[in-house]
């Protein structure tokens, strides 16, 4: 049985990924591992006579109870593990315990952040998890929606064509499981310069890239047996098709491709990924090479 790594929101917190991760794990057949977090400095409390180690058994029992708490609330609908960990760089613990484990994701509520300087567990775990990552919106879930895979086909690399088909293959997998339909969206995008300069025609050449671009998408469809009319080419920059094709949807779920970047560059030009996250308000799997 594959098994999800549900990331337990923060004490005072509401509990959406608990509550999203185990919906999700009854529907798939899935069993699930709910972690809760916990850590203070204790250092101090040598000096006032205070055994830490008390201290430290305390707080993570009562957070243990507070997460076990929230899963009984399901009922025993998903075989569950609850632990709690003594640790204060969350994603890292993830890292590692995914590279011992093969997990069907990892599913975490979003803590987005407008700041592009500052480095956030969510940026962490796409980046560098190894499983699939499902950032959940705090939205109410809604499992009749559809599902979004979001595509790029424009690109000619065999890891991007690989990473498409994952892409696809999950999604239509999460869309069978929900009972749901499924979209594909690629963008079609033009440099603003080149339309601002009148260096094309825009009809004509979106025409043109639809027309290029038609033998991959009767491929894809045959590929994983969909319709044609499942697979929408929308002209724009990719962060905001994605947005706006999920809001016209009113998707569930969007699934879609990342290739993690670390460091200076990471930060300051970010992923797609990371882009949409930044804009989408509902929940996000994403996927890496």
């Amino acid at each position: 049985m594959s098994i999800v790594l549900i990331v337990a929101d923060r004490a005072g917190d509401r509990q959406v990924a608990i509550s999203r991760g185990l919906q999700l794990a009854a529907k798939m057949g899935w069993g699930a591992q709910v972690v809760g977090f916990s850590y203070e400095n204790l250092d101090e409390l040598k000096s006032a006579g205070v055994d830490p180690r008390e201290v430290k058994k305390k707080l993570l029992n009562k957070r243990k109870a507070d997460v076990q708490a929230e899963v009984d609330k399901f009922k025993g609908e998903v075989r569950t593990a609850v632990n709690v960990v003594w640790h204060n760089a969350i994603h890292q613990w993830i890292d590692e315990q995914c590279e011992r484990k093969d997990y069907a994701a990892v599913i975490k509520t979003g803590h987005r952040t407008e700041t592009f300087l500052y480095t956030c567990t969510d940026w962490h775990l796409l980046r560098e998890c190894r499983a699939p990552v499902m950032i959940a919106a705090e939205k109410k879930w809604r499992a009749t929606k559809p599902i979004v895979a979001a595509i790029d086909l424009s690109s000619n690399s065999r890891v991007v064509r690989q990473l498409n088909d994952q892409v696809v293959a999950t999604a239509k997998r999460f869309a069978e499981q929900l009972d749901t339909e499924l979209y594909l969206v690629h963008a079609l995008h033009i440099p603003a310069v080149l339309t601002e300069l009148d260096l094309v025609d825009e009809f004509s050449h979106v025409k043109k890239m639809k027309q290029d671009l038609h033998p991959k998408v009767q491929k894809l469809a045959h590929t994983h047996s969909l319709p044609l009319s499942a697979i929408k080419l929308k002209q724009g920059p990719v962060d905001k098709v994605i947005t706006s094709e999920s809001a016209r949807l009113k998707a569930q779920l969007v699934v879609m491709g990342t290739v993690g970047r670390k460091g200076v560059k990471g930060q300051l030009l970010g992923n797609t990924a990371e882009k949409v996250l930044t804009r989408l308000r509902t929940d996000v799997l994403a996927i890496k090479p």
